[in-house]
């Protein structure tokens, strides 16, 4: 089943990677794939994790980037503590794939959708900024498969 989101491009975001970088999506990215691992909530690490477990072992030369995304407001004046928080559970070299979409966050909430639990929403942009593959289910080797097809179709790669 195709997602409603495919072909569409993601829209124009802002956030901060744990190195303290701003990054802006999908403009930072163009010009090559890009993985996106989507959390709403703390629980869907372990979700995240499995994705981009794959990822490094079938797709090492893909860009994998976190976004854990806090939309509420009430979570803005603690941004310093949270991300904090995840640099002490994050190695350094994975600091500028990850990050934190607060301000804009709710935009790419309404753009992917959240369909609650614990499960990423796992989004491969192509290098334009075009979805190209959409999953909301969980971590799954079948799924996994479909998202490697689907960049070695955008990339003519076997």
């Amino acid at each position: 089943m195709t997602s409603p989101l495919a072909g569409r491009r993601f829209p124009s975001v802002t956030g901060g990677a744990l190195s303290g970088a701003p990054v802006r999506i999908p403009e930072d990215l163009l010009g090559a794939p890009a993985l996106l691992l989507c959390a709403y909530r703390r629980g869907t690490q372990s979700d995240i994790d499995r994705w981009a477990a794959f990822a490094a072992r079938e797709l090492p030369h893909l860009a994998v980037f976190e976004l854990p995304i806090l939309p509420a407001l009430i979570w803005r004046p603690l941004q310093g503590w949270i991300d904090g928080g995840m640099r002490g559970g994050v190695p350094q070299a994975q600091w500028s794939s990850v990050v934190t979409l607060y301000e804009d966050g709710a935009k790419a909430r309404a753009f992917i959708g959240d369909g609650g639990g614990n499960r990423a929403q796992v989004l491969l942009l192509d290098a334009a900024g075009l979805v190209a593959f959409h999953d909301a289910g969980g971590f799954r080797e079948s799924g996994a498969r479909g998202m490697a097809a689907a960049l070695a179709a955008m990339t003519g790669a076997p």
